[in-house]
């Protein structure tokens, strides 16, 4: 029996420092809601730091992340599906940014985590954002190419109209067709075949009604008031996802604690695309927040 008990610790000790992949972790659930929203943990330590994927992914998309960070001292990473996308269920609900974020924040309740760095690419983004906003908890935000909607103080009907007609576009039968073409503009001139595949594996199969409510829900005003966020943020964008030339100057506005970096040829997917990049600007975000 005490042999049988020495090699469970010693499997679960090894865990994060085999060969593997997120998908041999073992799924965790915490209830939020109407949703079941599934989280995985690598780790132990004071030191957290969750990956937050965008829209029509998974946590898979983190795999670099993953394989760079497993099995050092003192960290634990979590990996979470939001609500509708992954493992997680796929309630009719309101997607909205707060939804999301709620589930965020009951997976690092569940886990019992003070101080965070958030990690956030494309819409997984803005649900940090909420998230930090919140004030459910502190610490630093990665920002891989995240989702962001800039209104002015006035309406601007024209803007209005095709930002509304933009989310629009993913109601009804045509939405996988249009998820479809949505991944192909995702692409830069270097982006590897393997990123398309799996964007092109995972994003069509959203279901209509998470797709359309995650876009309409996003969109709404009330997630874009301007609000800045205290705590060090790391910027890392691509000009191939039609940057304004002002971008860096909007997110000083955001972060008074930025570190920008913003790339030229690089595909939306940064982390999959420039993993060394962004897991240098993890690392010294870790730093940064918990220390040496």
């Amino acid at each position: 029996m005490k042999k049988l008990l020495w090699l469970s610790i010693v499997c679960i000790a090894c865990a994060c420092t085999n060969n593997g992949s997120i998908a041999d972790l073992r799924s965790e659930f915490v209830d939020v809601d109407s949703c079941r929203v599934h989280y995985k943990v690598c780790g132990e330590g004071p030191a957290i730091v969750v990956f937050v994927h965008g829209f029509g992914c998974d946590m898979n998309t983190w795999e670099n992340q993953y394989r760079e960070f497993r099995g050092e001292d003192g960290l634990r990473m979590v990996f979470v599906d939001l609500p509708g996308y992954g493992l997680s269920g796929k309630p009719q609900a309101e997607y909205t940014l707060q939804y999301f974020a709620d589930a965020v924040t009951a997976v690092l309740d569940e886990i019992g985590a003070g101080d965070v760095v958030l990690v956030g690419h494309s819409l997984g983004t803005p649900v940090c954002r909420q998230v930090l906003l919140s004030g459910a908890r502190r610490g630093g935000l990665v920002d891989i190419d995240g989702v962001y909607c800039f209104y002015g103080d006035s309406v601007d009907p024209e803007h209005e109209a095709a930002v509304q007609g933009f989310a629009s576009s993913f109601d009804g039968p045509g939405c996988r067709s249009v998820i479809e073409g949505f991944v192909q503009s995702l692409k830069g001139p270097d982006t590897p075949e393997e990123v398309t595949r799996y964007a092109m594996a995972t994003m069509p199969e959203t279901p209509e009604y998470v797709a359309s409510g995650t876009m309409h829900n996003l969109v709404e005003r009330i997630w874009w008031d301007g609000t800045s966020i205290g705590d060090p943020v790391v910027v890392i964008c691509t000009r191939n996802s039609g940057l304004d030339p002002d971008n860096r100057e909007k997110m000083e506005t955001l972060y008074p604690s930025l570190d920008y970096t913003e790339l030229d040829s690089c595909g939306h997917f940064i982390q999959m695309e420039q993993p060394q990049l962004v897991n240098s600007k993890i690392r010294e975000l870790l730093r940064n927040v918990f220390g040496e």
